[in-house]
């Protein structure tokens, strides 16, 4: 177990390539540029991190972490379904707004540079991707076994779709900094969920003070 001063150290190279590595791309980043950033000399860099590939994998596992923290939980814990997911995008929409619609989705963009050169970055980002699909899934299929959905509903792919629509939203957002794109798309990604409710559940016949998977 490490030191404390070397954990904070770390943590705060972890933290200065993210943001080197995010608006450069890893192709453009360099270590030089990185250890300036954390303001060390490029040995001392190349002590904790060995490599630039052990480096950007480091700040991936890093920034899945705090992606699972913030984005991977039970839709059906917070609110109706569909109107969980339209706040999702929404919360997108400020983050983005707020950071003037640049660098986008650092893990997107890792998955973008990195799928086809280096199958650890592929499978990374992949294993991410399907957990936070397979969490959306999870939630919607309980909704579907309390009856607040149809049997029509195919979770596994609206939940693949909702994924897809919000990193497809990170990107035309970033390339025409128009943060109102996430909630235009996140509306359309409420709908898809409104269409698969039970017909009881389109009369706004209420449930009581139980979310919609009676948890």
């Amino acid at each position: 177990m490490g030191s404390k001063s070397g954990v904070a150290a770390r943590e705060r190279i972890l933290r200065e390539a993210e943001h080197v590595i995010h608006l450069k791309g890893y192709g453009a980043a360099c270590m030089e540029e990185i250890a300036k950033a954390c303001g060390m000399t490029k040995a001392n860099l190349f002590h904790h991190y060995g490599s630039k590939s052990s480096l950007a994998l480091a700040v991936l596992d890093f920034k899945i972490a705090e992606c699972r923290a913030r984005r991977i939980e039970p839709l059906c814990a917070q609110a109706a379904p569909e109107k969980a997911v339209e706040r999702m995008f929404d919360e997108g929409a400020r983050f983005f707004q707020g950071i003037g619609c640049k660098a986008g989705c650092f893990v997107g963009n890792i998955a973008l540079e990195m799928s086809d050169c280096d199958e650890r970055f592929r499978a990374r980002v992949g294993d991410f991707f399907a957990e936070w699909a397979a969490g959306i899934a999870k939630c919607l299929e309980r909704c579907k076994a309390a009856g607040y959905f149809a049997p029509s509903l195919d979770s596994r792919a609206t939940a693949e779709a909702i994924v897809a629509l919000y990193e497809g939203a990170i990107m035309l957002t970033r390339s025409q900094r128009d943060a109102k794109i996430f909630k235009r798309v996140g509306k359309i990604a409420r709908f898809v969920l409104e269409q698969h409710k039970a017909e009881k559940k389109r009369r706004k016949i209420t449930m009581g003070p139980k979310t919609p998977c009676g948890c």
